[in-house]
């Protein structure tokens, strides 16, 4: 089983707010390796998850999908 972690919900927030993700990195307190992981679709740790939600006020589901195959 393969899994597939799909950003597109946080860019589109960050899009609609015209935000880098640097921007975000910096703003939320997360670090850029792990903000470099979102274009390379690799999974972030739980709680820089937590961190970019609690930034951009969004649940979850408006930060990652995680799809299986």
């Amino acid at each position: 089983m393969k899994i597939i972690y799909d950003y597109s919900p946080l860019l589109n927030v960050l899009y609609e707010r015209d935000l880098t993700k640097s921007e975000l990195g910096e703003r939320a307190g997360v670090g850029s390796n792990e903000i470099a992981k979102i274009s390379k679709k690799e999974p972030l740790k739980l709680s820089n998850i937590g961190l970019i939600c609690a930034y951009l006020d969004v649940p979850i589901e408006n930060v990652v999908k995680i799809q299986y195959k």
